[in-house]
């Protein structure tokens, strides 16, 4: 436990992280460095460059060297409006006095010394949007160190380094983005549909896989892996198989979610970008705000050199359905509604075939009570 004194020492530390004056002091020949390290083996391996993407957090280590002794605190700015700080981990002896979308600021009571130089790690998160098919740097610098010796004597070490992200990669199809659809059309057209109704075992998800800026392009294949965070895959989905993919022999991979095409015609991807529909086979239920995230996928030019296809984690969100009496998902309460409803009509939660999304009070059991419901929504359109 702090004292009163020191209590009011801290305090003041923090105030001086956020608003300190710089002037030239002790620490005015100091050097800066950062490193991107996803491990944070608080040492400085010299990356400054890498890739992020929304969804994926970037890991970044601060080092500081040729300080005049110990200081008492300092803040870590960052100069980009593609990354945010989510979260930033002191070194032994100081502590996390606050951050902003773009400082993180660190002090010690008294004071203390980096060991290797080491000033903390900081956890970045990409805003939504960036890709991993655009380029951007991101400028880094200390302002406020400030020493023991005299912590109103601040100095700032400005332009200390840039970290550049998401440099393209090689090859045909290095900038291409992968995109998702799950409103299923025939022919396939791209809504960027990411939201379906929730899932019972023995329901089939269908997802539909566009990438339009590889249009007239041919190629010699592709792969996509699928991923349900925090579940075991092969848990939930019992199989994927897959349809429309123009030309290609599918291989999906048993207890494994990804599905390979290997295109023996070569066909050019057609106009819109559409690469074929996936089906996956639900085997337990899904519960509302399950995610599927497609993890990883590539593309493989003609000459069989392989290229990211940079996917930014695209994301399905399952929720529960949300439009009554829709049983289709087609946002029409109609006819073929009410033919769903009668084959189920008189079955209890006991009955093999109860559908919970028709006992539409529930009581456990598919009645006249509910068909009045039904027939309250009969008629509807939802937007």
């Amino acid at each position: 436990m702090f004292s009163k004194k020191g209590l009011l020492f801290f305090i003041a530390l923090a105030l001086l992280a956020f608003v300190g004056q710089a002037s030239a002091g002790p620490n005015a020949n100091a050097v800066a460095a950062v490193d991107i390290d996803a491990s944070d083996n608080k040492m400085n391996d010299g990356n400054t460059s890498g890739t992020a993407v929304a969804g994926t957090d970037v890991v970044v280590e601060i080092f500081i060297s040729g300080l005049a002794g110990p200081i008492v605190g300092g803040v870590v700015t960052f100069d980009t409006d593609k990354l945010t700080v989510k979260s930033a981990t002191p070194p032994t002896g100081f502590f996390a006095l606050g951050t902003t979308a773009n400082t993180v600021s660190f002090g010690a009571v008294p004071s203390g010394t980096l060991t290797n130089g080491y000033f903390g790690t900081i956890t970045l998160t990409p805003i939504e949007g960036v890709m991993a098919s655009t380029e951007f740097t991101v400028g880094v610098s200390v302002k406020n160190l400030a020493p023991a010796s005299n912590p109103t004597n601040t100095d700032d070490i400005t332009a200390v380094i840039s970290l550049s992200f998401n440099e393209p990669a090689s090859g045909e199809f290095a900038s291409l983005q992968l995109h998702l659809d799950t409103q299923i059309e025939t022919p396939a057209t791209y809504n960027n549909m990411l939201t379906i109704s929730e899932k019972k075992a023995g329901d089939t998800i269908q997802l539909q896989f566009f990438v339009p800026m590889a249009a007239g392009k041919q190629t010699y294949g592709y792969e996509i892996e699928l991923d349900l965070p925090g579940k075991t895959f092969s848990d939930y989905i019992g199989s994927i198989s897959g349809t429309d993919f123009t030309g290609a022999s599918l291989f999906p991979t048993t207890g494994r979610p990804i599905l390979s095409a290997l295109l023996i015609s070569t066909p050019a991807v057609p106009a819109n970008g559409y690469l074929g529909q996936i089906d996956l086979q639900v085997t337990n239920t899904l519960e509302a705000e399950t995610m599927l995230i497609v993890k990883t996928a590539s593309m493989a030019g003609l000459n069989r050199h392989q290229d990211p296809l940079n996917v930014s984690n695209a994301v399905i969100t399952f929720t529960v359905i949300s439009h009554p009496g829709d049983f289709d998902g087609d946002l029409d309460v109609d006819f073929a509604d009410f033919l769903a409803f009668t084959g189920v009509l008189g079955l209890s939660s006991s009955d093999a075939n109860y559908d919970a999304r028709m006992d539409m009070n529930s009581d456990g059991i598919i009645n006249f009570a509910d068909f009045l419901i039904f027939a309250s929504v009969f008629g509807t359109t939802y937007s």
